[in-house]
Formats: structure tokens, C-alpha cells, sequence
């Protein structure tokens, strides 16, 4: 059986002759396919409330797309662990789908299963500024169990190097892995007046046009869309507008049309 521990510190070794974001994310999928590991989930959020800042994947496209389209989000013990679960955690997406009483659950873990991420292991590693990231490794090779379990020390070394080491990438253009803020949603709704501070953002008003169209200061102008920037998982504004926008929060009419 392969060494965790040792291809983690050897995995952190070559990451520190790399210093740009995306190559080192392009490299760190690379070992880990090489290893047997099939994909690599991360994000980082805010204990206790469990909104995600950012997040990036190297599962398949299309299984993605079966994800989002299929609300899983709801069903993923993964995502629930950013809220209320441990430290880490080892799924075995056999198991859970022969457990499994809901229909979306059942749906999720044999989706996994087809596309062969049957074992999964993820890790919650703190981080500076009250932030923590979540690591997920998904593999159906022969011997995963045996690495999930018997050497659960050296996955959770290998998730830290991943965890401390690696981060959201370029959030425009093209950059390696799937942004999954979007297919996740936001686990928090926007505010009535939070979502009329982003369609007016959306008309092109600055901060202070915003302010005087709500009728309130600058200062609760940045504090709404500071928010709508965290429930999105959303780097900018602007991104957070692209996200409401595709999640389909901001339409019907705007403030100014009310």
C-alpha cells in the first residue's frame, strides 16, 4: 500500500517551488490523479454559519451539471460539515446509498458511485481571519478504504497540504477547475434590501446613486452589498452579481420600477 504521509510531504516539497495559484492548483490534481486519487473539492468559509466564500472542483463537468441540476447540495453530508459536522469525515457512497431514505440522497450517492468517486474523504482545516477551508478527495481506487481509514493520519496531512496551500484562483478568464459557488447557491437568501442594492448595481449606479435611490447612507450601502457578497460565496461585487444573476435572484422588476 502507497504512503500517504510521504506523498503529502512530497507533494508540499514540489508546491513550494510553485508560486502561481492556478499552476499550483493544475499540479496539485495532477499528483493527486497520478496517486489515484479521481477529484479534488475545496472551498473556503466561516464556521458556525457555513457560508462559503469561494470553492473550486476538478470533478467531471457533467457530473456537476447532474449535481446543480438535481439539488443535491441539500443531501451532501460534505457541505453540511462546513455547518455542524466533524473535523473530518470518510463516506463510503456504497454504503450511504444502501442507508439512504430520501430519494435526493439516494440520487446523489448513486451519482457518485457512476462516476467513481465512491470514497470520500474530507478535512476542515482552520485558517487565519475566523476562516476555514474544506477539503474533499474522491476516489473508487482499490485500496481508498484501506487509505480512509488505516492511515487517517496521513489523509489528514495530505488534505492540510492541500488546504493551506492552495487557494480560489483567477476569478476571471479561464482558470483550472470549476468554480462551485454558482451550483451551489446560497444557503442564506438575500434580503429585500440587499437584492435591491444588486439590481441597482446591475443598472450602473456607484455607491452613493445607490444610496440616494434606497434612501440611505453609503455606509448601509457597502454593509448590503458586503452581505450579498458573502451569501453568494461571491470574491466582488461584481462577481456577486454575475452569481444572483444565474441563480435567478434578481429577476422581475428593479428598484427604481417597482
Amino acid at each position: 500500500m502507497r504512503n500517504l504521509t510521504e506523498f503529502a510531504l512530497d507533494l508540499l516539497e514540489s508546491l513550494s517551488h510553485i508560486f502561481d495559484d492556478d499552476a499550483r492548483w493544475e499540479h496539485t490534481v495532477a499528483r493527486l490523479n497520478e496517486f489515484g486519487f479521481k477529484a479534488l473539492n475545496m472551498g473556503q468559509f466561516t464556521p458556525k454559519s457555513g457560508i462559503l466564500h469561494w470553492a473550486r472542483s476538478s470533478m467531471a463537468p457533467n457530473w456537476l451539471k447532474i449535481y446543480s441540476e438535481g439539488g443535491y447540495s441539500d443531501a451532501d453530508l460534505v457541505l453540511a460539515q462546513a455547518v455542524q459536522g466533524p473535523e473530518s469525515l470518510y463516506i463510503d457512497s456504497n454504503r450511504r446509498l444502501q442507508e439512504s431514505n430520501s430519494d435526493t440522497a439516494m440520487a446523489l450517492y448513486s451519482g457518485l458511485l457512476e462516476h467513481g468517486y465512491r470514497h470520500v474523504f474530507s478535512l476542515i482545516v482552520p485558517c487565519p481571519g475566523n476562516l476555514a477551508t474544506l477539503v474533499a478527495l474522491f476516489t473508487d481506487h482499490p485500496e481508498a478504504e484501506a487509505w480512509m481509514t488505516e492511515q487517517s493520519a496521513g489523509m489528514r496531512i495530505l488534505a492540510t497540504v492541500i488546504g493551506t496551500n492552495l487557494g480560489p484562483g483567477t476569478e476571471h478568464g479561464l482558470s483550472p477547475g470549476q468554480d462551485l459557488a454558482p451550483i451551489l447557491g446560497t444557503t442564506t437568501p438575500l434580503s429585500r434590501r440587499e437584492r435591491e442594492a444588486l439590481h441597482l448595481l446591475a443598472d450602473g449606479l456607484r455607491n452613493e446613486q445607490i444610496a440616494t435611490a434606497m434612501e440611505i447612507s453609503e455606509i448601509t450601502v457597502r454593509m448590503h452589498l458586503k452581505s450579498a457578497r458573502d451569501k453568494l460565496r461571491a470574491p466582488t461585487r461584481e462577481a456577486a452579481l454575475v452569481r444572483a444573476v444565474k441563480m435567478g435572484l434578481l429577476s422581475g422588476q428593479t428598484y427604481r420600477n417597482r
